[in-house]
């Protein structure tokens, strides 16, 4: 069932409760996780809060924390699965579900209070209650009491009337559940919580500035869709800035600003944040012999020297920094570039260097999939890096290690499409990651495998696979979609499954989100061939 006063159903429910708090390893459900501890803290809420990456690591995180719980939060998991039927919680457990990921699953949908959603986004079309469910004993009852010619045919005429009902709802399930696909960010939902809660902080503000950036850097939903999601944002960081103007020299404030769309060029160099920039560098065939040379005449056309360039970006020229935004506006469309800049959110602090949204967006997804930090420390130095008060040590740590991170992504590209790795298979194309390559430890995880498959894809009209090694013997498989960056809904998560079913192949779908999973190594060839027929 869907709460129907997000403050009053949800929130004020958990008051003078100890609550159970399960979050996702992704850049949303951690900002939304930092919106929530803040507004715990100011109501002296006490909570456990685990991370989880997939479905068994919620069954575990549940089980293993169920004591004396009768309320559990879900941020950005749960929201997919039936919840009930998994967990098998005891009948006074209530679940309260705040997830992005769509399609909810159906039986959580019209629970009768047990499963709790926390938001219903306007873009899904749930079937009606009678076009899924019906009583199976009431039908029994009724064929078992008439008798006779006439009662025969009654129940011939039932058993037609069923026989189409059950086509109708296998048709209505398929069209509700062929797509994957993101709704609005979870921090943006609990950003209107502390509005209405007057809990409003720059600290939520900053949180719900980066999952917005977070979905549209990462393709989770249209242009125009994070757009409307940022609505509220917007408004609210400019009666922030009308309120704060006295002391906006005294503390960090959040503020929207027209900026360049380049990953870390702060803390970069121009020429290298132009190179790892996956908008442009597609574009710019850095992969190619050319590469290097179309890189040049841009850099040329927007009139910075290699010398200015190719140094930090806080020791460049003080008048080439303050002709940047126009110096990528001019020089864009001669190379028939996508214009690099737009209006994104800042956090200005006072006496420190300000920060990117975009960055910060990173520098979560470093911590979260670190090459050598354990998952669970990764989390607690990304919800650290969402500090805006103070020098922000994770941020910077964070920092050097997404450097690393897209500078392998970068190598794994170019590799990939310099040495025409890029495979095609009838309707659909892909490419695998060699285990032992360099790159292989940084793309084992969804988000930078996700990354590099955006940017080989280049926006292309076909759909994408990406595969890399995963634990001993089994590999990652990840779906995208064709032309992501316009229309991001994913058909993959229903297509793996039935290429499972067909192929017989041991396939783990214990991510959250359906377009990605798991099988072994030996037998991913087999998985390939299945789902090439299925999608011819």
């Amino acid at each position: 069932m869907f709460v129907e006063d997000i403050r009053n159903d949800f929130y004020n429910t958990l008051l003078g409760n100890r609550v159970l708090l399960l979050v996702h390893y992704d850049v949303d459900a951690i900002c939304a996780c930092k919106i929530l501890q803040g507004l715990f803290k100011c109501d002296n809420i006490s909570y456990t809060l685990v991370p989880v990456g997939g479905i068994s690591e919620l069954k575990t995180a549940y089980e293993e924390n169920n004591e004396e719980i009768k309320y559990v939060v879900l941020l950005n998991c749960g929201g997919t699965i039936d919840l009930v039927d998994i967990l098998q919680p005891d009948e006074e457990v209530v679940f309260f579900v705040l997830d992005s990921h769509k399609p909810t699953d159906i039986c959580n949908v019209y629970s009768d209070g047990q499963v709790r959603l926390v938001y219903k986004d306007e873009e899904e079309n749930i079937p009606n209650f009678d076009d899924i469910f019906k009583d199976d004993d009431e039908e029994d009852e009724n064929e078992e009491v008439e008798s006779g010619r006439e009662g025969i045919e009654a129940v011939v005429e039932r058993r037609r009337a069923r026989k189409a009902w059950e086509e109708r709802r296998h048709t209505l399930m398929f069209n509700y559940t062929q797509f994957s696909y993101y709704g609005k960010p979870s921090a943006c939902v609990l950003l209107e919580l502390a509005a209405r809660s007057s809990r409003l902080c720059q600290a939520a503000l900053w949180a719900s500035a980066v999952a917005t950036a977070a979905h549209s850097a990462l393709h989770a939903r249209s242009p125009a869709r994070c757009l409307l999601d940022a609505e509220a944002l917007h408004r609210y960081v400019a009666a922030a800035q009308r309120h704060d103007d006295s002391a906006a020299n005294r503390t960090a404030c959040v503020v929207m600003e027209k900026d360049a769309w380049l990953p870390l060029y702060r803390e970069w160099t121009l020429e290298a944040a132009l190179s790892h920039a996956a908008t442009l560098a597609p574009k710019l065939k850095l992969y190619a012999r050319s590469g290097s040379s179309r890189l040049r005449q841009l850099l040329a056309d927007m009139g910075f020297p290699l010398q200015q360039a190719r140094q930090a970006y806080r020791s460049m020229d003080v008048e080439l920094r303050r002709s940047l935004l126009t110096a990528l506006e001019t020089a864009a469309p001669k190379h028939k570039l996508p214009v690099p800049t737009k209006a994104t959110f800042i956090l200005q602090r006072p006496h420190l260097p300000p920060l990117a949204a975009l960055d910060t967006v990173y520098v979560i997804m470093a911590h979260i999939e670190h090459e050598t930090m354990p998952k669970a420390e990764g989390f607690q130095q990304a919800l650290a890096a969402l500090e805006v008060s103070g020098d922000n040590e994770a941020w910077r740590r964070g920092a050097a290690a997404a450097r690393k991170c897209l500078q392998a992504v970068a190598s794994l590209v170019h590799t990939t499409l310099s040495s025409r790795r890029l495979l095609l298979a009838g309707p659909f194309s892909y490419f695998i990651v060699q285990e032992g390559t360099p790159e292989a430890g940084v793309v084992r995880g969804p988000l930078w495998l996700g990354e590099a498959a955006r940017w080989v894809a280049g926006g292309c009209a076909r759909p994408l696979l990406a595969s890399a090694p995963g634990p001993p013997a089994t590999c990652l498989l990840l779906g995208l979609p064709p032309r992501f960056d316009h229309e991001p809904r994913n058909l993959f998560g229903a297509a793996f499954e039935q290429a499972a079913t067909k192929s017989g192949v041991s396939v783990s779908l214990d991510y959250v989100d359906s377009s990605v999973i798991t099988l072994p190594t030996s037998q991913r060839a087999q998985f390939l061939d299945a789902l090439t027929a299925l999608l011819a």
